[in-house]
């Protein structure tokens, strides 16, 4: 058994043997009433023979609702005998009780089955108890007056409460259990992802490096590991990253970059989902696209891009790195100054509209690294581990 089916189990038990305990002091509470009107009834030594049958029932019946006997024919049996029993007050009772709807023989004792079917099948299961016990315990009597159709009323109530209860404590073990398991996946791909960034990863990237600067059957062996630096950090990376908002309008940017990823683009993203609105998602990869672009516009077919997110408490910055020519001190103010805005507005002037910024950071001559910063107290809503 798996920790979902136990979790959702020992709801279930612990239903049951607060049940257990209401049919004790139902039964308890019938024999005392039984016991204080046994001259009123018609057949008496009956009486107290199926009163010893409720007895007995209750004992074995709350064995029975362990959870290795648990199962639909109990729940069909229970009602059964209490549906017997509580017909067995006919039998029992002079005409003159039952006409002026004095307490059946079982009294408050048949509430437990329906609270039992209600925990098993919920709001449905727990009204079709009470239709099926109302049902018995109405067409013993002569009339319906008010009395009767209090005890329909608070039966039905009774039945909804828990069958809705049981279904919701259900449901929040199941989930509660699930976000557990979730977490301590994370964790694991946290720490093997640490692990294999401080070992593989480095090395792989220090051969494809070294590689493209010797040359030869060098730079063919730093393209391989280029390309199974990718296919590592693509793996250590999957991770499910399909949460949305309720409403859906929450994306993962990490999964949207990661769609980026190629032979010469590496990508790097935190191992939990950075939920952001759609439009800021879609703004940001159309940005880092745009210095992809920009890059092999300056540097060739054969630069190549690293992308890292970082997921900080208060903003999101997207770092795009190349080893092309760079850019010269004043250059984007001169492609400006010229009309060539290119820069200017698919880079800079998506981060303005989205409240941040992109600063094109110091390299000394070796490439060029851009910063796309944005402030979470801009963005409306976000959400997701950071």
């Amino acid at each position: 058994m798996d920790r979902v089916t136990r979790a959702a189990q020992q709801v279930d038990d612990q239903f049951y043997r607060v049940l257990t305990v209401l049919r004790a002091v139902t039964l308890v509470y019938a024999v005392g009433v039984n016991a204080a009107r046994w001259r009123d009834f018609e057949h008496p030594g009956a009486a107290w023979a199926l009163i010893g049958v409720m007895v007995v029932w209750s004992g074995v019946v709350t064995w029975l609702y362990e959870p290795r006997h648990r199962a639909t024919w109990v729940f069909v049996v229970d009602m059964l005998v209490t549906l017997a029993l509580l017909r067995s007050t006919l039998y029992t009772h002079t005409d003159e009780m039952i006409r002026e709807h004095t307490f059946t023989l079982t009294t408050y004792w048949v509430t437990t089955v329906v609270l039992c079917w209600a925990v098993r099948w919920g709001v449905t299961g727990g009204l079709l108890a009470t239709a099926i016990v109302q049902s018995v315990d109405v067409t013993m009597r002569p009339t319906v007056n008010s009395s009767t159709v209090g005890n329909i009323f608070l039966m039905v109530l009774a039945a909804m409460l828990v069958g809705y209860c049981a279904h919701a404590l259900r449901v929040s073990a199941v989930r509660r259990v699930e976000a557990e398991r979730a977490a301590a996946i994370a964790t694991e791909r946290e720490r093997l992802a640490r692990a294999v960034h401080d070992g593989v990863l480095q090395v792989l990237a220090l051969v494809q490096r070294r590689g493209a600067e010797i040359g030869g059957e060098a730079a063919e062996l730093g393209r391989l590991a280029g390309e199974q630096e990718l296919a590592l950090r693509s793996l250590i990376q999957s991770r499910a990253r399909d949460e949305t908002a309720a409403d859906g309008e929450l994306v993962d940017l990490g999964r949207a970059l990661d769609a980026l990823a190629e032979p010469r683009v590496s990508v790097a993203t935190p191992s939990r989902p950075v939920m952001l609105p759609t439009e800021v998602v879609d703004e940001l990869v159309a940005a880092v696209l745009a210095c992809r672009s920009n890059s092999l516009l300056h540097g060739g077919p054969e630069t190549s891009t690293w992308i890292l997110l970082e997921a900080l408490d208060d903003r999101v910055v997207v770092s795009v790195r190349d080893d092309g020519p760079g850019i010269p001190a004043g250059r984007l103010e001169q492609a400006e100054a010229e009309g060539r805005m290119g820069v200017a507005t698919s880079i800079k002037g998506r981060l303005r509209d989205l409240g941040g910024e992109a600063d094109l950071v110091d390299t000394a001559g070796q490439g060029c690294e851009w910063e796309l910063t944005v402030p979470l107290a801009r963005v409306p809503g976000p959400a997701g581990t950071r």
